[in-house]
């Protein structure tokens, strides 16, 4: 009986728990769902992870490239600038002046015969710029006579870029052209009967006529670094360089000097530009100057300013001079920083 009752109790108790074989199922559907959705995070992750550092990649070559960019921008830039300092240090040199000096000769100068000014031609061909068609500077075909200069002066630099430049002159020049003058001569003659009679004839005379002419002259240049070349044909232009100017001297600083000390120093300086003015040997006791005028002897002067600051002296004055060997009086302007010592002056400075 207590066999029975112990057998029933251990039925009853098997019967509550649960199989192993549907446990062991159920622990295998549970792993195998978690190692696909691991899979499948991990997928996720990888092709994010990829995606990312492709991303940054590009951004990265985008950033490098435009940094690229830049730094060969900068060097074209800089590379430019040098050129550009070069070229411009070449049209603001002497040597632009020399160039065109020689330029204006050999185009203002105009000879008389055919076969010099073909010469000409070829010579200013060598100026222009390549391809310059020089044949059409002028037409002197009805031209008879020729054209020279006197006198060039060099007035200013217009720079109009980096390696362009117009040069600005002043030319004197003339023109003598020769004219063909008709004449008529009265000659005596004997005819066949020995009668003297008038006859007319008709002579051709050739004469000269000069005209002088003063023009502006622009030359307009280009320069590649290395050499200059005229771009076009030079053109006339007329400006005024006198002004109507308002001017005030500027005052000299210092004390006003009195009557008295002007006096003083008029025999002083009576005596010093005597000697300045025809170098004299005394000179040199007289003023810190390394030599005086020639050929020009003192006449006058007038103080027209003067002041005082201590011991020293600053004067304007109007001196007049006569040419030596002439009866010529001319009038000029000094400034003087005269010093003075145990009542002797000195001539420190004069302009």
């Amino acid at each position: 009986m207590k066999k029975l009752i112990k057998a029933m109790k251990e039925k009853k108790v098997n019967s509550n728990k649960p199989s192993k074989v549907k446990q062991e199922k159920n622990s295998n559907r549970q792993v195998a769902f978690s190692k696909k959705k691991t899979r499948k995070i991990a997928s996720f992750l990888v092709f994010g992870v990829m995606t990312i550092s492709l991303l940054f990649n590009v951004i990265h070559f985008s950033k490098v490239q435009t940094i690229r960019n830049m730094v060969q921008a900068s060097y074209e830039e800089i590379d430019e600038q040098v050129k550009g300092i070069e070229v411009g240090s070449l049209i603001d040199s002497q040597k632009l002046v020399v160039y065109t000096d020689d330029f204006v000769q050999e185009y203002i100068n105009l000879p008389k015969g055919q076969e010099e000014r073909e010469e000409r031609i070829d010579k200013l061909r060598s100026y222009f710029i390549a391809g310059f068609d020089v044949s059409n500077l002028e037409n002197t075909s009805e031209f008879v006579g020729s054209r020279s200069i006197d006198r060039i002066r060099f007035l200013d630099v217009n720079r109009t870029d980096s390696h362009e430049a117009k040069v600005h002159y002043l030319v004197s020049y003339k023109v003598t052209e020769i004219e063909e003058i008709e004449t008529e001569k009265v000659k005596k003659e004997k005819d066949e009967d020995g009668q003297t009679k008038e006859v007319k004839e008709t002579d051709i005379v050739e004469e000269e006529k000069v005209t002088e002419y003063d023009v502006e002259l622009i030359v307009p240049v280009v320069t590649d670094g290395e050499g200059f070349a005229v771009t076009n044909h030079p053109s006339l232009i007329s400006s005024d360089i006198k002004a109507d100017i308002q001017y005030k001297q500027s005052p000299l600083e210092g004390e006003d000097t009195t009557a008295r000390e002007r006096e003083a120093l008029t025999p002083f300086l009576n005596d010093f530009f005597t000697a300045y003015g025809l170098s004299d040997e005394k000179l040199a006791f007289m003023a810190d100057v390394d030599q005086g005028l020639t050929n020009k002897v003192y006449e006058e002067l007038n103080i027209t300013d003067s002041v005082r600051n201590d011991n020293e002296y600053i004067l304007r004055v109007q001196v007049t001079f006569r040419d030596r060997e002439t009866s010529l009086l001319s009038v000029y302007s000094y400034e003087l920083l005269i010093s003075e010592q145990n009542r002797r002056f000195f001539v420190q400075d004069i302009n």
